[in-house]
């Protein structure tokens, strides 16, 4: 071949090539443009004194607790107009938008089908809202309405002409009061779609889940699932209450790092949460929780599009059910999004609620859905009083039932829900509790008072995309480990210093603190180690506050030793192992030093929320 046709062949390959690029480049399913309007550069036009102007009509028409200026996302560049809308108990990422004023949205290019996105009106505000798109000068209309009621509706408008260069996406009101323009989006529609759930079961034992063992069958779907599954035996939390736990799960941070330590704390805007990462990234981001300890009061709603206190409330004999309902409708507006989805549920927690189709599973003769404990004891002082073993286990089966229910209920629905869109096989699932809880079984009831394994082990289930993982894992494994398990799943760049991931380390020490309850004040502080081989625990010994309970609690040592062979925890071995005691000490030590300079960012209660911790047993008088 002569060196011109050579030359030929050679431009020909290359142009060929650089053809082929720019077409996987620009036909890839994956729009470079992300979906959330949320992050996208914006320009706001706002009329003179807008600031004031809000503030007072907030003040008049007592509208504070609705429109609430807060960080969305702690990732996201500041601005003035955003902020969460509050609304019926759900949280919304919102934009406010004053009298007459504009939200131009400047775009590279907008080639999607749709736009979604919902309006809130208040009371005594009376405006048109309007949506257009202008490009090159000329004004193509999208959407218009006009309100003089209180209203929330959803919209979906549908995008007739693709634009490929730069334009702009204007958001614009007129007339007098104030409203709110709810999560603005672009549309899109995957045929597989990325998704990521993650499912807590409050107040689960390790030890009552037939996935662990246990005698009876109450997690029938979670004995399924672990066929696809990692299943992790040595799963443990931070602490033995839901706040502080559920913050080290979002966080990926122990206590002496995050620092949410008592029911007056407020998660930090200093440290990122995963949920913040996959809506930077253009997830559809959603949570259907309980409320109470994990409201969007505390932090917990940054990084999710909507918060919802709701469905998995404590007294609901259908919590679960109720949560995945409120997630299957929401989500179905969104099907063909990439999916960030966290859904929690009080159904174990006490009173241990379940309708009776269950409970007659578990028992038969069982009739009564009790109190929980408070049906046994009069005060807080009787916490270590030993009631009936008949009630006891009347107690115990109303647990297992809840758990049977929330198995099916949630769980179970979640999974055929992902099978009925095809997406199962692709999906990862993270399954998990957030502590345990206690029935009698070291002379107390419910949670927040000791360490034991009844309280800090978890179960913990992980189904990986195309069951890339599956079997047991024995390894010790956090609570914290998770965010980082899901990051690195997913692809998304993360900081490895904000999201830790320390499985497999052969000498690694798991820490966890309870320094109060958040039930009763007179339960003492305790600091525990756990390590492949022990559980060492560390109590505070407080006389006067002891003598505060009738009867007394039981006597303990300051330090306790258990072999984790021992899960009971029956045999303490503090006085025969002094050189592995002395080793915790030593560690114990340098805890205690960080702890104090831990910087807890405070906040005042509601009475709303104050009155929801008072009702489940956490806050008294």
């Amino acid at each position: 071949m002569s060196l011109k046709k050579k030359i030929v062949v050679s431009v020909v390959l290359i142009t060929a090539i650089t053809l082929l690029i720019f077409l996987l480049f620009h036909l890839r399913e994956d729009d470079p443009i992300n979906p959330n309007l949320m992050t996208a550069p914006k320009e706001f036009i706002y009329p003179t004194h807008a600031e004031s102007k809000l503030k007072r009509f907030l003040e008049f028409n007592e509208l504070k607790k609705i429109f609430i200026k807060e960080t969305l996302n702690s990732r996201y560049p500041k601005e003035k107009w955003s902020g969460r809308l509050k609304y019926s108990a759900i949280s919304y990422q919102a934009l406010f938008a004053v009298g007459h004023s504009k939200i131009i949205f400047k775009l590279k290019k907008l080639t999607a089908p749709g736009l979604t996105f919902s309006i809130f009106n208040p009371k005594k505000s009376r405006l048109f809202y309007k949506i257009f798109v202008k490009y090159k000068n000329q004004i193509f209309p999208l959407y218009k309405g006009y309100f003089d009621k209180e209203i929330h509706i959803s919209e979906t408008v549908d995008l007739i002409q693709r634009f490929n260069r730069e334009v702009e996406l204007v958001f614009e009101t007129k007339g007098k009061g104030i409203g709110a323009w709810i999560n603005p989006r672009l549309k899109i529609q995957k045929k597989k779609p990325k998704v990521f759930i993650v499912i807590v079961l409050d107040t689960l034992r390790y030890d009552h889940t037939s996935l662990y063992g246990y005698s009876r069958k109450t997690t029938p779907t979670l004995d399924q699932l672990s066929h696809d599954a990692v299943v992790f035996q040595n799963a443990y939390t931070t602490t033995s209450w839901t706040l502080p736990a559920h913050v080290s799960l979002f966080s990926g941070k122990n206590l002496d790092e995050h620092g949410v330590i008592t029911p007056n704390d407020r998660i930090s805007d200093q440290y990122p949460l995963v949920s913040e990462i996959f809506q930077e990234k253009g997830y559809v981001t959603a949570a259907f929780t309980g409320g109470g300890f994990i409201e969007d009061t505390y932090g917990f709603a940054r990084g999710f599009q909507v918060y919802s206190n709701i469905p998995g409330r404590v007294f609901s004999m259908d919590s679960s059910e109720r949560v995945f309902n409120h997630f299957k409708k929401y989500i179905e507006g969104f099907w063909g999004n990439d999916l960030f989805i966290f859904l929690h549920t009080y159904q174990p927690h006490a009173p241990y609620k379940a309708p009776h189709e269950y409970i007659d599973q578990i028992n038969k003769d069982l009739r009564d859905n009790l109190k929980g404990i408070k049906n046994f004891i009069r005060d807080n002082h009787e916490y270590y009083k030993a009631i009936d073993p008949g009630h006891r286990q009347m107690l115990i089966d109303l647990y297992d039932a809840s758990i049977l229910y929330a198995d099916k209920m949630l769980v179970g629905s979640v999974v055929h829900f992902l099978k009925e869109k095809e997406i199962y096989d692709d999906a990862m699932l993270v399954v998990l509790s957030d502590h345990g809880e206690e029935f009698y079984d070291h002379h107390s009831w419910e949670h927040g008072h000791t360490l034991y394994n009844e309280l800090i082990k978890i179960p913990l289930l992980v189904k990986y995309p195309k069951n890339r993982l599956k079997g047991k894992e024995e390894a010790l494994v956090s609570i914290t480990d998770i965010p980082s398990m899901v990051l690195k799943e997913s692809g998304l760049p993360f900081e490895k210093k904000d999201f830790k991931n320390e499985i497999g380390q052969e000498k690694r020490e798991l820490s966890v603190l309870l320094p109060l309850s958040p039930i009763i004040k007179e339960f003492p502080p305790k600091i525990s180690f756990v390590d492949k081989n022990h559980h060492f625990i560390f109590n505070v010994i407080d006389k006067k506050k002891r003598s505060y309970f009738n009867p007394l609690p039981p006597k303990v040592e300051e330090m306790e030793l258990y072999e984790t062979k021992d899960y009971l925890e029956k045999t303490n071995l503090f006085r025969r192992r002094k050189s592995i005691v002395d080793r915790f000490g030593k560690r114990l030590g340098k805890y205690l030093k960080r702890i104090k300079s831990v910087k807890m960012k405070k906040f005042k209660f509601n009475k709303e929320l104050e009155e929801k911790l008072k009702s489940i047993g956490y806050l008294k008088d």
